[in-house]
């Protein structure tokens, strides 16, 4: 058996194939994510692939799950609607470089199992802002909802949702003492 050559990795796994189609998805787009596609990035056939992964929707629900694993805890701050705000722009700055990620997460009867850290740590934040758990239940849906449509516009604004942000807060923990920001 001859060694790989330049640039082709030794041994396929599927981590390195979700980081692969993760790069041409941040790349170019979810359009240009094929299997034959991710395969040729990596220096092999596509046959190899398949060893890993089903087939392309396989290969989107996994990247999905990567990005979403990978949402940020909420920021400390000693003020928790601040702390809960923080989080949330924080979510948004993350989708927003995969922009990809957002269709595919909100097309999803389920959400993947990487958003679960994301979850508990927002619903924990609301509840530090007063929230009673089965309200905090629901304002998360309404966050997450709010973030997954605004991310999905065709030119969202980060100024955009930090307004509609500040304003789901103000109905959900009530308004926000004077002379608090946003």
């Amino acid at each position: 058996m001859n060694p790989p050559g330049p640039g082709r990795p030794r041994a396929l796994s599927r981590s390195l194939i979700v980081t692969a189609a993760r790069r041409i998805a941040d790349e170019e787009g979810l359009t240009a994510l094929t299997v034959r596609r991710v395969a040729r990035r990596l220096g092999t056939g596509q046959a190899s692939l398949y060893r890993h992964i089903a087939d392309r929707g396989q290969l989107l629900l996994l990247l999905a799950e990567q990005v979403a694993a990978q949402l940020p805890p909420p920021a400390p701050d000693p003020e928790p609607r601040q702390r809960v705000r923080r989080h949330w722009l924080a979510a948004h700055d993350h989708l927003s470089r995969h922009p990809w990620a957002t269709g595919i997460l909100a097309g999803s009867p389920y959400p993947p199992s990487g958003t679960a850290g994301f979850a508990r740590d927002a619903l924990d934040a609301l509840t530090a802002a007063g929230l009673p758990r089965d309200e905090a239940v629901r304002a998360h849906r309404a966050l997450w909802n709010l973030l997954l449509g605004h991310l999905q516009g065709a030119r969202p604004a980060r100024s955009d949702f930090d307004w509609a942000l500040s304003r789901l807060l103000d109905g959900a923990l009530g308004r926000r003492p004077a002379g608090l920001p946003g």
